[in-house]
Parts: C-alpha cells; sequence; structure tokens
C-alpha cells in the first residue's frame, strides 16, 4: 500500500480511502470559483512543518502578494509558517523574460534552494496557456513531470481546466490523481461538489461528493452510501411504541427497532405532532432521540410542545431530545446525513424523526441521486438499530393517488396516511397502508388532535 497524505480534510481523506498517495502529481481542476485555491493552501498548511517544507509557486493568474492576502482570509492559515516552511514565489515573474522550455530548471533551481516534500503550481493551466504551444506544452509537462519525481515530492498542479480537455491536454496523462470541484446553479441555489477523475493505484468513493467554503477552509461530504452488511447481522427483535397507545394496538405493538417509518399527508393533517409523539415517547423511555427538521425552527418547536402540554424545556436538558435545524434554502442532502450521523455516533441516538423528506427531495438536484439516498439511509438506520419516523407532505386533501410516485414509500417499512373526509367538518383520518413483517388494521380511522395530543380512534 502507498504511503497515504492527509489532505487537512476529512472528507476528502474519506474519499481519497486515507488521503492523497504521496510522491504523485495531482490535477486540481475547476472553473473559476469554485475553491481550487482554498483547497490547495488548505492542504499546504495542514502538511507544511519544518521536516516537510512547502513550495507554493504562483503564477500570471494573480500577483504573490494577492495569493497571500486571500489565504490569511482562513483559519488554516498560520502566518507563522509562511517563510518557515512554506515558502511562496512567483513563478510567472520568474519566466518573465525567459523561455517556457526553462520551467523544470527552474523548478530544479527551487528545489535544490527548499527541499520541499510538496510543490504547488497555482495555476498551471494559465502559465502553460501563454507561453506555450502544443508541442512546447507536451515537452514542457513531460520534462517537468520527470523532474517532479526525480525528487520525490507531492505535487498539485491547479488549473481552470474544463471537462473537455482532460482528453487532449499532457497535464491529465501525466496526472496520478484528478480531482474535479463543480459548481451548478439552479434558480438562486447553489451547489459545489467534488469528482474524482481519476486516482492511479488506488481506490474511492465514486460519485460527486459535496462540499461547502467557510472561514475554516473547504469541508466535504461524502456521498452516503449503502452500508455494508455484515454475514452475521440480524435486526433485532424488539418492538418500539409510537408514543400513541390506540396507533400502537393498530400495529401489532409498535414498529420493530430499527425500522423507517413514513407519516404522508396533507397540510395540518398531523404529521409533525405524530413524530413528536414517537420521539417523546423515547425520551421517557431512556432512550436518545434526534428531531431533524427544516420547517419549524427550535423555538416554533419548542411553542408546539408546550401547546400540547409538554415540558420542552425539560425535555431537551437532560440531553435525551435533540433538535437539529437546517434552513431548507441552503440545504445539501449529503451535509444534512453527515451532520445526522456525527450526532447519533456521538450520542449514541435511538430514535430519529425527519420532518419533512419532501425538503430533501427539493434540495437534490438529481431525482435518481434523492431515490439513492433514501434507499442509504433506511438502510444505515437499519444496520445501527436506529428507529426512524419521517413525514412527507401531499398536495391532495381528500384522495390519495400517487403516493408511489415520490420515491420515498417503497423504501419504508411501515406506511401511515393521513387525510381528511370529505364531509363539512373535515374530520381528520388516518390509514395504515403498510407494516412490513407485522399484522395491521388497514381501516381508515378518526384521528383527533387535542390540548394533550393526538388521539386515535379505531373503527369497531
Amino acid at each position: 500500500m502507498p504511503e497515504k497524505i492527509r489532505t487537512g480534510c476529512d472528507g476528502l481523506d474519506e474519499v481519497l480511502h486515507g488521503g492523497i498517495p504521496a510522491n504523485t502529481i495531482t490535477v486540481l481542476m475547476g472553473a473559476p470559483g469554485t475553491g481550487k485555491t482554498i483547497l490547495a493552501e488548505q492542504i499546504a498548511f495542514s502538511n507544511a512543518s519544518p521536516e516537510t517544507p512547502v513550495l507554493y509557486l504562483s503564477t500570471v493568474s494573480e500577483p504573490l502578494d494577492k495569493f497571500i492576502a486571500h489565504g490569511q482570509e482562513y483559519t488554516f492559515f498560520d502566518p507563522k509558517k509562511v517563510g518557515t516552511s512554506v515558502f511562496y514565489e512567483d513563478l510567472g515573474y520568474m519566466l518573465r523574460d525567459r523561455n517556457i522550455t526553462e520551467l523544470p530548471n527552474i523548478v530544479a533551481d527551487l528545489f535544490i534552494r527548499y527541499r520541499p516534500s510538496f510543490v504547488f503550481i497555482d495555476s498551471f493551466k494559465a502559465l502553460a496557456d501563454l507561453y506555450c504551444g502544443d508541442k512546447e506544452r507536451r515537452m514542457v509537462i513531460y520534462d517537468l513531470a520527470t523532474a517532479l519525481s526525480a525528487y520525490k515530492c507531492t505535487s498539485i498542479l491547479v488549473g481552470e481546466y474544463s471537462q473537455d480537455t482532460t482528453t487532449t491536454l499532457p497535464e491529465f496523462a501525466i496526472a496520478d490523481i484528478v480531482l474535479s470541484m463543480l459548481k451548478y446553479s439552479t434558480n438562486v441555489r447553489e451547489q459545489r461538489f467534488l469528482k474524482v477523475e481519476k486516482l492511479r493505484g488506488s481506490d474511492s468513493i465514486t460519485g460527486a461528493h459535496a462540499f461547502s467554503i467557510s472561514f475554516d477552509g473547504i469541508e466535504i461530504f461524502p456521498r452516503l452510501l449503502t452500508p455494508p452488511i455484515a454475514p452475521d447481522y440480524q435486526p433485532k427483535i424488539e418492538r418500539v411504541n409510537s408514543g400513541i397507545d390506540t396507533l400502537d394496538d393498530l400495529i401489532a405493538e409498535g414498529f420493530w427497532r430499527g425500522s423507517t417509518t413514513l407519516v404522508a399527508g396533507p397540510s395540518g393533517s398531523g404529521k409533525t405532532i405524530m413524530v413528536l409523539h414517537f420521539l417523546r415517547q423515547g425520551a421517557l423511555n431512556d432512550e436518545t432521540c434526534l428531531y431533524v427538521g427544516f420547517q419549524e425552527n427550535p423555538a416554533q418547536l419548542a411553542r408546539v410542545m408546550q401547546n400540547l402540554g409538554w415540558n420542552s424545556a425539560e425535555l431537551l436538558a437532560d440531553g435525551r431530545y435533540e433538535l437539529m435545524y437546517r434552513s431548507p434554502v441552503e440545504m445539501q442532502l449529503d451535509s444534512v446525513a453527515a451532520e445526522l450521523f456525527r450526532r447519533v455516533r456521538k450520542g449514541e441516538v435511538q430514535r430519529v424523526a425527519i420532518d419533512a423528506v419532501g425538503d430533501l427531495q427539493r434540495c437534490s438536484l438529481d431525482r435518481e441521486r434523492f431515490a439513492d439516498f433514501i434507499y442509504a439511509l433506511v438502510q444505515w438506520f437499519a444496520v445501527e438499530n436506529v428507529t426512524c419516523m419521517m413525514t412527507l407532505e401531499l398536495a391532495e386533501m381528500f384522495e390519495i393517488h400517487r403516493i408511489s410516485d415520490n420515491d420515498v414509500s417503497n423504501m419504508a417499512d411501515n406506511l401511515i396516511l393521513l387525510g381528511y373526509t370529505k364531509t363539512a367538518d373535515m374530520k381528520r383520518t388516518l390509514r395504515i397502508m403498510k407494516t412490513r413483517g407485522s399484522a395491521q388494521d388497514n381501516r381508515l380511522h378518526t384521528l383527533e388532535i387535542t390540548n394533550r395530543g393526538v388521539l386515535v380512534k379505531p373503527e369497531s
């Protein structure tokens, strides 16, 4: 196994199964504004030390002083390392009166001066585009690759490459690793992704991985995958009550531990109150519970609990009932999953409510990816014995016809459908459509919401 270099970005290390292989050449590509330089400097400063110095070569895309000024905006930038273990040089200035074919010799001279373990050239594409024709470019690239390999360093070439250049430009032929940073915009929403286009001699997590940019740098959220199932895995033979006694009577005394229940219905039908019952019962059973919400913020949710006669402060104070709120405006699927499972594992969470999966669906750029995400999410809950209840809002008020079109209902173990009667008093209704591996009463029942919560009145 080749030695792996940690990147200073835990998500990227996970995607690359441990980090960047040592003594390799990486091309870090993407359009302007995708975060290439931020990631490059994050890798540089996380690895820089007197024993492993970094040589960072700016070219003709930005002046060197501007380069350094931008880097200082981020927490990973350590000014004490500049000039001691991170050395910046202006390669564009050095080449101003020289031929591009001298680049390998210039780099060799800098190697002798600094003895770096890491070399970054940013932007290599801007340099090559300005000084090279096709023939010169190939010659310079191969000579540079030879020089970098001879000095046994880990190199990253940053550039504003487009996807159609990956099969034509020589830098992609000599690269051991190609990382692509992408940015998609739909209406007012903007999402960023990283892909591993090439990784020679190693494996990685394929597909597009979401990332965000903050003052801490780049944070990558590896794509949620279906969990590996151990050969001796056996689901727990244990029932979990819903917190609504009359509902448990209709589903063989509760849900299976590790199962996922979808509660679907129109606005105002009682979905959120049902999941609050589910979590409150878990907390009363001394289980750790997590509410993941995208509509009601924590203050609004506390008000709902108070209206039901529950002491929300007491529920939240002992840590058994946690709230995780994300605004649906700037949300991304895999960032939600990363935070969710971080909390699940840290707090040994046993019950999770997601309110509502429709918000997750709207933030997904791809319907197929959303379906894969929900499937993986349900499987992870099963493997970790986390019992989940999700809500889904339906547009139809009375006669529900399209429940199977949402890419969620078929993956849930249990399906509860809420609605209204087409009568003057518009009574709320509940019907159990599916309970996998359990008996069920699938008749239409009346559901009432009182100042003490939900009451299901089974039909006689």
